[in-house]
């Protein structure tokens, strides 16, 4: 079992990495843009929430790869934050286009995923595998 919670660990360090890369090319988009165009509130707001669940995506993969008794905060701390954001955003950020739609999908399926991934952490912990 060791194997495979280092190995979801390692996925989840890679998928930080990834969505920290996005937020900064995000900011500097809005930097390069927000010179001649205004970001909408909404837009703003999602840009923060999903800056601060990457870096706990990051944050989780790496305590679950160390298998620190802290993957378990980071792992609900994240679950906790995707939620809100979903929630949040089926009310007041909703896609219109179809891309932003399929990308809306992805997301969503995500957020299963690591669902998945943070019942099984729990589970890890209570089994004693993280020290």
């Amino acid at each position: 079992m060791e194997w495979i919670a280092r190995a979801i660990g390692a996925f989840y360090v890679f998928a930080g990495v990834v969505l920290i890369r996005q937020a900064i090319i995000n900011w500097r988009m809005e930097r390069i843009f927000g010179t001649f165009l205004e970001t909408p509130p909404a837009e703003k707001t999602a840009d923060a929430i999903l800056s601060v669940m990457a870096v706990l995506v990051l944050a989780s993969g790496l305590t679950l790869l160390a298998l620190h008794h802290w993957a378990v905060i980071a792992f609900l701390a994240c679950w906790l934050v995707q939620a809100i954001y979903l929630l949040w955003a089926s009310r007041w950020h909703r896609p219109v286009e179809p891309e932003l739609i399929r990308l809306r999908r992805q997301t969503t399926n995500a957020f299963f995923a690591y669902t998945a991934a943070t019942l099984f952490v729990l589970w890890a912990a209570r089994r004693g595998l993280l020290g």
